[in-house]
């Protein structure tokens, strides 16, 4: 069974979390994983097949790539130093790259016309980039912080979520389900 990767995002430099997630699914879903996972070479393999795997490993994964990117792993041919080089460049748990996230998400508007999920997604995906590098949040913050994120025109849809939630809690999970379903109720309402 041949796998569609059409759907498969590049590697910008920006979005590391979510590629090499989608990428790790992807590496086992076609055969691919063992040169970076395996913690030993097969027995029942040869030197040779080994390396051809991890070249055909290292081509997968360059597919996926942009050029910005391509050109700090061009020369890799062992696939576990190449998944190691691109962690080491876009995972770094550095200060910098945490503030720089952090100023990401601060920065996150909703703009009226915008898809709630696109903007929903946005914010879930600069968070779990800074989960994957250590940061911890209180998820009754990023609900709060999710719908701080809404333009003023918002304002009756923030106070009633917030007075009809339990105990006056706003979880992440109730945020983002709360914005989506909103946005559906104002649409079928004729609304912006």
């Amino acid at each position: 069974m041949e796998i569609n990767t059409s759907k498969m995002i590049m590697l910008n430099g920006m979005n590391y979390q979510l590629w090499h997630n989608k990428m790790k699914d992807l590496l086992f879903v076609k055969a691919l994983h063992l040169p970076i996972f395996a913690t030993q070479k097969p027995a029942s393999k040869s030197d040779e097949e080994c390396e051809f795997e991890h070249q055909q490993a290292c081509g997968f994964i360059q597919r996926f790539v942009e050029e910005n990117v391509y050109n700090h792993i061009d020369q890799e041919t062992h696939a576990r130093t190449l998944w190691e080089k691109l962690e080491s460049l876009y995972a770094s748990r550095s200060g910098n790259n945490k503030l720089f996230l952090l100023k990401k998400m601060m920065a996150l508007k909703y703009k009226e016309g915008m898809s709630t999920a696109d903007h929903v997604n946005d914010f879930q995906s600069v968070m779990n980039q800074l989960l994957g590098m250590g940061v911890k949040f209180d998820y009754e913050i990023l609900g709060l912080w999710l719908l701080a994120t809404l333009p003023n025109s918002w304002e009756t849809f923030r106070v009633s979520l917030i007075n009809s939630s339990p105990q006056g809690i706003i979880t992440l999970d109730l945020a983002k389900s709360g914005v989506l379903n909103e946005k559906v109720r104002r649409r079928s309402q004729g609304s912006t």
